[in-house]
């Protein structure tokens, strides 16, 4: 597929381009399996970069009070027909950017990456699902993923389009 065919109606571009505009909404954080830990108060932008090959989601909010930043930046590779995205912030991923691949899934993709264990152990999973469910609402969900494989919703990010 070319850049310019990806860019037709239903295509991953194309998909990329409507999620551009500002975000605001309520973030969810899970420290461990199905235990709330902390809800706060998310706003974010979506811009589309470099003629639309590339967007980038930068978003701020807290986590129980303190300041947090991130930067998620996601694209369609036409060679190998898949999404791939980079994950940077300021609470988990330390001084690291997270590299993630992934697939369509629905009305959105889902990606997948991974992170070192700090204490030395294996590596964790972390899979980032991406989901428009209508023009002005975004769902970004992200799941821990133990070295055994075992699955948890670690954050939510429920956004809705900021109208002018």
């Amino acid at each position: 597929m070319s850049f310019e065919s990806s860019k037709q109606s239903g295509s991953p571009h194309h998909f990329l381009a409507q999620l551009v505009g500002g975000w605001t909404g309520v973030t969810g954080l899970w420290l461990e399996p199905d235990v709330l830990a902390d809800e706060s108060p998310v706003l974010g932008s979506i811009h589309l970069v470099l003629d639309g090959r590339f967007a980038i989601y930068l978003y701020q909010g807290s986590i129980e009070g303190e300041p947090q930043h991130g930067m998620f930046t996601f694209g369609y590779n036409t060679t190998t027909d898949q999404y791939e995205a980079s994950w940077v912030d300021s609470f988990h991923n330390n001084t690291a950017i997270m590299y993630c691949i992934g697939a369509p899934k629905g009305n959105g993709f889902s990606v997948l990456g991974s992170y070192p264990d700090p204490t030395g152990g294996p590596d964790w999973g972390w899979r980032t699902e991406v989901e428009l469910v209508d023009a002005d609402h975004l769902i970004i969900t992200a799941y821990n993923i133990d070295p055994e494989g075992g699955e948890a919703k670690a954050t939510e990010s429920r956004l809705t389009r900021i109208k002018k």
